[in-house]
């Protein structure tokens, strides 16, 4: 006589997500990363004479940030870059999965006051971009004295 098996849909729920979510190593690499699609995350600031910006880029080195000034406009740009291969004493080794973004990532932000580019400052440390944008004299808030 056969036995009845009682149905279980939960199983089958179980069994796909198992085989969905298998860890990276029991399916072939073939992933190869992607360009940067995201933005460029920032925290801007200001008071009356100037703007402060702080920019993430970690994992980026300081020669390739790339920051201009043009009257009201500030472009922020890096080059994120990655090994293709590892070389630790052994011999070459083979990247197998790769998910981090490379490429170049761009952010132009417009302010509604020119910016005195002449006193601007840029300091980079532990991939943090912190940026001290001067407003031009002109455009700085003046405070009036009520008689």
């Amino acid at each position: 006589m056969n036995e009845l098996v009682r149905f279980d849909p939960f199983n089958v729920v179980d069994d796909v997500l198992k085989s969905v979510l298998r860890p990276a190593v029991a399916r072939p690499a073939q992933y190869e990363g992607s360009a940067w699609t995201g933005t460029l995350p920032i925290d801007i600031a200001e008071n009356d004479a100037s703007y402060f910006i702080w920019a993430d880029l970690p994992g980026v080195r300081k020669e390739d940030v790339d920051v201009a000034i043009n009257g009201r406009e500030l472009t922020l740009s890096a080059e994120l870059k990655r090994e293709y291969g590892v070389d630790q004493g052994q011999g070459k080794q083979q990247l197998v999965r790769r998910e981090r973004p490379y490429g170049t990532i761009t952010r132009t932000i417009t302010f509604p006051v020119d910016l005195d580019d002449s006193k601007a400052n840029a300091e980079y440390r532990d991939g943090v971009l912190m940026l001290t944008l001067p407003k031009v004299e002109s455009a700085q808030v003046k405070r009036l004295t009520i008689h």
